[in-house]
């Protein structure tokens, strides 16, 4: 469909067509859905706008990667075809061109902050009538850079978190399977390795417990990172160790019961078990911890994040990624 052709709609009128309806909608949906609801909606407006028989947008870091691939209606495409139509596309702000054999336009952007590129496929009905290119480039722009807002608005939420004092919040990263980092806080970089340090890559791969899904949590060196997955991509929240790390999870609980000023009884009725059963965990606790009163519990309890250490996430070798052919 065209995007110059007149509408009754008084925005229209008023000299704004449809693709900058489309555009303001984009970085409305940006600044109210988190990335993953973003990527399905804005591919949804834009099947709908422009009757797009199909839409595939494949991201990933400057160096490669895995990244993500979203399509719709329905899977029709691989990463890999994906990268052998742009394998000669030159890294640069926008490029596009028409690809008989997969059926559609192909665009290829580098986003502005200069770590990532996306891939958009726009598969027309046969014989429509077609936007101009250019202003199929400038849609594609825009998209992408939406894209990094909704990025933006993830991680500031947990340092916003981490504001309220959810200190255990507000070090996040979203990163790709090969450890290419799409987003992160300012604090994660300070993490990597001190204020002021930029990087496109994590200095270490994420553990393969992870990245199967038997494990959401793991230790790198001096730091707990708690890891969930959006769609093909994790989400890293890092940390300095707390006191409690050295507890199991059921000793961690029965420790924040009893720094809250619960009695043995009271917490032995809570989670079921036998009031010996508690004092037996309580003693344990004193022992990992090595402290000997209540009063020594709570001030570990209440401990600031940020006096626990200052060390940096240690950098471990990676493998170079393998260019693809």
């Amino acid at each position: 469909m065209s995007t110059q052709q007149p509408s009754s709609n008084s925005s229209v009128a008023a000299g704004i067509d449809e693709l900058d309806l489309l555009v303001a909608d984009l970085y409305r949906l940006a600044t109210e859905r988190d990335i993953e609801e973003f990527r399905a909606q804005a591919l949804s407006r834009l099947q709908r706008t422009f009757a797009l028989d199909a839409v595939a947008w494949w991201w990933r870091g400057v160096r490669g990667g895995t990244g993500e691939l979203t399509q719709m209606p329905r899977v029709f495409l691989s990463p890999e075809e994906l990268h052998a139509a742009v394998a000669n596309f030159p890294l640069q702000t926008c490029v596009a061109q028409a690809d008989a054999r997969l059926g559609g336009w192909l665009f290829q952007v580098q986003h502005l902050n200069g770590r990532l590129v996306s891939t958009l496929l726009l598969r027309f009905p046969q014989g429509a009538q077609l936007p101009e290119s250019t202003s199929l480039r400038r849609l594609c722009l825009h998209l992408v850079e939406a894209a990094g807002i909704a990025l933006g608005f993830d991680i500031r939420r947990d340092e916003w978190l981490d504001s309220m004092g959810r200190s255990s919040r507000g070090s996040a990263a979203l990163v790709d399977a090969d450890g290419t980092i799409f987003s992160a806080s300012k604090r994660f970089f300070e993490l990597l390795g001190g204020a002021g340090r930029r990087t496109d890559a994590l200095p270490f791969p994420l553990p393969e417990v992870i990245l199967s899904g038997v494990e959401r949590s793991f230790r790198r060196g001096d730091f707990h990172c708690r890891v969930s997955r959006i769609g093909q991509l994790y989400l890293l929240h890092a940390r300095k160790p707390l006191a409690l790390d050295a507890l199991s999870p059921r000793e961690q609980e029965i420790a924040r019961a009893l720094g809250n000023g619960k009695t043995f009884k009271s917490v032995a009725r809570q989670y079921g078990i036998a009031v010996s059963t508690v004092a037996n965990h309580a003693s344990r606790i004193y022992r990992k911890l090595a402290i000997y009163r209540r009063e020594e519990l709570i001030a570990l309890l209440r401990t600031p994040q940020s006096q626990t250490g200052t060390a940096a996430l240690p950098v471990e070798p990676t493998p170079r990624l393998k260019q693809r052919a």
